[in-house]
This record gives C-alpha cells, structure tokens and sequence, in this order.
C-alpha cells in the first residue's frame, strides 16, 4: 500500500507540474470533429506518469528485478510518444519502434524455453503490438484509460500475490495501479490532462508485458489477463474489424470505439466510466479469479466473459 500510495502522490504532484509547463508552451489538444473534448487541454501527461512510475519504484526500494528490460523499454516509448504528441512522427516510424519493443520484450519473457519459446516469440510479439495500439485507441475520453490500467493492475496484483509470483512482478503491477489512481486526480471528467501517446503506448505495453509474463513466468492461469483486458480487447478489437471490412483507413483518427459512441448519446463520459467499471469489477474480475482457482474451468470462463461484451458490440454496433 505504500507503494502505490508513494506513486499515486508523486504522479499528481509530476502531472500537475507539467500541465502548468504544458500551458505555458501551448502543449494542448485541440478540439477536432474526432475528438470527445470542447476544450484546448494539455496532451502528453503521460510522460510525467511514466516518470512517476520509475521514481516509485527506485524511491519505494522496490526493485523490478527481472522486469527492469521491460520497463526501460517503457520509458522508451514514452519518449516516443511524447515527441510524438508534439510533433506527430511519421506513423511507419511509431509501428516499427512499437513493434521492435514488442519483439524484445517478448523475447525476454519467453528467453530458455527452448523450442516452445521460440516458436510463440512471434506470435506474442504481435499479441503485445496489438494490445499496445489497442490501449491508445482506448485513451479517448476522461478517465477510461487510467482507469483500465488501475483496475487491471491492482486486481493482477492480487491474482499474482495468490499464484506466489516474484516481488519485481508484484511491485511494477502496484506501481502502475498506484501511478494511474495518481493520474485520474487531473484525468476524471472533466479531465485537464490528457496522457496522450507518452501515457498510453507504454502503459499498454507494459500491461501487455505483465500478460504474457504472468502464465510464462509467474505461474498464473494464462485466461486471467485476458478477462482483465477484455473491455479494451473487445472494442477495439471489434471496431478494428468492422473498419477492416468496410475497407476504411486503418491509420485515420475516428469516434467510432462503442465507448466514443456511448458518450455521446448519453452525453457523459463519466457515465461510460461507471458502466465500465461496473462490469469490470461485478463481472471480469469475478471471473478471472475464478479461472485461477479453478483452472479445468480456466477456458469456458474466458468464453463465457467475452461473449456478453462481443454480443453487446455487435447489437449496437449503428449506435451513433
């Protein structure tokens, strides 16, 4: 607790340091007719977030251990991600950088399995590509994505505590609740900061990360991270898919996330966040801790957490 108490601290006092600092040098998102906000707000937060997160870490004497290549490649890409908020680089350059952490990063997780571990590389490299760019196209009203990002890490934290994982493991999942708890203090609706690529890209990729290392190395189910995610899984998945169709440009800014559309027509983005957390906490959480302790019943509880999410996706999918 003190851990994520020490984050959660350090990151309101970064993140509003540097939103006085991005107002002064003009730092901001403007409104567009793709965005969910009215007003010019500062964007790239999330590079104090990240900051933040190291810093709890080294002055919390909680060390990641095994997981310090992970979160260097982290901070990398936060550093990417915020020259990319101010300078938007070309999106060829941000998917080869994404994808060359993604590799690494895997192929650390997966590093003496032998045969096994060389034929999955691959496949979990894109798996964490995926979500990576997944988390970002999530990160488009106040508060959701801080909010996965806290949910999902506390309730790996306490998953991987029960399975016996290692303490470097344990301390980057509190350290990440305890930083996006921090950040939601200037990111709730209405929000004045957004975390921008800075935030989001490492975030998902450190999730990502956490997800694969937790059956490979800590010895959870492998089902448990995947219904923690499901929510950003599933609507970006989904409207990846519908976009790919229908033939649209898959690098071109849109509104059409279900949680885009359903702030819209309830006007609110805090009432997307309640839903969210409602099903996060009533619903995924339940369930993943129910894989873990059951594990013959590990798949159909993955079946049975998806298929309500994906149903909802498809019967509002017109949703405007």
């Amino acid at each position: 607790m003190a851990l994520v108490l020490g984050a959660a601290i350090l990151t309101v006092l970064l993140a509003g340091a540097y939103g006085v600092l991005a107002r002064s040098r003009r730092w901001l998102a403007e409104p567009t007719g793709r965005s969910s906000h009215v007003t010019p707000t500062p964007s790239g937060a999330g590079i104090a977030l990240v900051f933040a997160l190291v810093a709890a870490l080294l002055l919390g004497d909680a060390a990641p251990g095994p997981y310090a290549l992970p979160l260097a490649l982290g901070v990398g890409l936060a550093l990417v991600g915020f020259v990319d908020d101010l300078r938007q680089l070309p999106a060829g350059l941000r998917l080869a950088l994404y994808a060359a952490a993604a590799v690494l990063g895997t192929g650390w997780v997966i590093v003496g399995s032998g045969l096994v571990g060389l034929l999955a590389w691959l496949p979990l490299a894109f798996a964490v590509l995926a979500f990576t760019n997944f988390y970002n196209f999530m990160d488009g009203i106040d508060g959701l994505a801080a909010l996965q990002c806290l949910s999902a890490a506390a309730a790996g934290a306490w998953l991987a505590a029960e399975a016996g994982a290692a303490p470097g493991y344990l301390f980057l999942c509190l350290a990440l609740a305890g930083v996006h708890a921090g950040f939601l203090f200037h990111n709730r609706p209405p929000a004045r900061l957004f975390m921008g690529d800075a935030g989001s890209i490492p975030t998902g990729f450190l999730l990502a990360v956490l997800a694969v290392a937790g059956p490979w190395r800590e010895g959870l189910s492998p089902v448990c991270w995947p219904l923690l995610l499901a929510l950003f899984v599933s609507d970006a998945g989904f409207t990846l898919l519908l976009r790919v169709a229908r033939g649209a440009p898959l690098t071109e800014a849109h509104r059409e996330h279900l949680y885009q559309r359903l702030a819209r027509r309830w006007g609110s983005h805090g009432r997307v966040d309640g839903l969210f957390l409602a099903v996060q906490w009533a619903w995924l959480t339940p369930l993943a801790w129910f894989a873990a302790a059951e594990p013959s019943l590990a798949w159909l509880l993955l079946g049975l957490g998806y298929a309500p999410i994906l149903l909802a996706m498809a019967k509002y999918r017109h949703l405007q």
